[in-house]
């Protein structure tokens, strides 16, 4: 929980806070930390809270140096808080702004989320603005979010990279597709479809909205788990190009893409959990019950398929002895797991966890697949040399294979008349 009643009064003037969780940015750090101070309204006091993972390469002493050394920051009123606390003034030629810089040390690398908690806990801010480090988040957007904010602060605004105006530059096809992939997983999973980029890491947000929010995941989406315990706030976007980053290496790796895995799987379960009854979880007609597993069981094929290009495009590309075939593998491995815990949990309705009858059911969920798979080449290669296009055949036995492994899964995996 963040206690936002108790801020020292000494700090109060502060109007943003503005938190950037930092890994190896030594490259970036400074001129972010410029262009920060030059795009901040005149009239808007802030204060800029580096929190570092220990970098090797030194990002956080970089910070310190800055903070010794800049004795005219070009401000009046800008005042330098170093991580040891004491405060230091510097005075120029204007008289309408405060500006502090903090660094916050952090001893081991321990995830995006608690760098984030840990940043807003050491800001003082009436509102909070997250954002990278990498220069993909233009600080020429952000007087538009400070704008946007004060005009509704009960509202929660996001620079989105997918509403129309929006523009994403320098990722490569693979890199938009995971990416958009995990923005549908998000957006359906989690119902929340009134925002067209959930995962967004660059938003604005008041302290009164955010600080009884009960942040307990070890992702690196904390919008995510913001939109989905935060009930009725308005959302704001705003356009923006997103441009991958100038300098550094990118910090998405498997460990990246298995915790947002974990974290939409949490938040599902805490919206399960908090969702009231509804009239059609007590559907007794045996016909729209059987409709909708079978639109469960396709949506976590659907979720599946995402899953699986995650696992493999990361271990592929991040790992560099890992071949693709057994990149795919892995990823085909997984899917198929987690295909079999959210039908046993969500689409099937089976709630019994023993380790001998769940062992029994994921080796007959697997061995289903298996035969789905092999079933969905077999029609495929009939189909085209029937003379039907390709796509057209692909889609076919796609459906078939699919209604099979549905329907093999429904009465020997998870023992239910077929008709139910």
């Amino acid at each position: 929980m963040f206690q936002g009643g108790e801020l020292i009064s000494k700090f109060k003037e502060i109007d943003f806070s503005i938190i950037i969780p930092t890994y190896n940015e030594s490259e970036n750090i400074l001129n972010l930390i410029d262009a920060i101070k030059c795009n901040l309204p005149d009239n808007i006091n802030a204060e800029v809270i580096i929190v570092d993972d220990n970098s090797p390469d030194g990002t956080g002493s970089i910070v310190e140096d800055y903070i010794r050394t800049c004795e005219n920051p070009g401000y009046s009123g800008c005042s330098y808080l170093g991580s040891s606390g004491n405060e230091s003034t510097a005075t120029g030629d204007f008289e309408s702004r405060i500006f502090r810089l903090r660094v916050v040390h952090r001893k081991i690398k321990f995830g995006l989320i608690p760098a984030i908690l840990n940043g807003i806990s050491a800001s003082t801010g009436k509102y909070i603005l997250i954002m990278d480090a990498d220069f993909s988040h233009p600080p020429e957007t952000i007087p538009i979010l400070i704008r946007e904010l004060i005009r509704d602060p009960d509202s929660i605004v996001v620079a989105s990279r997918y509403m129309l105006g929006s523009s994403i530059k320098g990722w490569p096809y693979k890199r938009r597709l995971l990416s958009t992939s995990a923005v549908k997983i998000a957006k359906h999973s989690l119902r929340i479809g009134n925002i067209s980029d959930p995962i967004s890491g660059f938003f604005a947000i008041s302290r009164n909205v955010v600080e009884n929010v009960n942040i307990d995941s070890m992702g690196y989406k904390i919008l995510l788990e913001i939109l989905v315990k935060v009930k009725g706030v308005r959302v704001k976007e705003i356009p923006y190009t997103f441009v991958d980053r100038r300098s550094g290496t990118s910090k998405l790796d498997l460990s990246v893409a298995l915790d947002y895995i974990r974290s939409v799987w949490r938040l599902y379960r805490y919206g399960q959990q908090s969702r009231p009854k509804q009239k059609s979880d007590t559907e007794k007609r045996s016909s729209v019950r059987f409709l909708s597993k079978v639109g469960r069981f396709y949506t976590v094929g659907a979720t599946g398929l995402v899953i699986n290009f995650l696992i493999s495009y990361v271990l592929s590309n991040s790992i560099t002895n890992m071949w693709y075939i057994h990149a795919t593998t892995v990823g085909i491995a997984i899917s198929v797991t987690t295909n079999f815990v959210l039908n046993k949990i969500w689409t099937f309705e089976d709630k019994q966890f023993q380790l001998g009858s769940t062992l029994r059911q994921y080796g007959l969920f697997a061995s289903i697949s298996a035969l789905g798979a092999a079933l969905q080449l077999g029609l495929l290669y009939i189909f085209v040399q029937s003379g039907i296009q390709f796509g057209l055949s692909l889609i076919f036995a796609v459906a078939l294979a699919s209604a099979n492994n549905f329907l093999l899964n429904k009465k020997f995996t998870f023992h239910e008349k077929i008709w139910d």
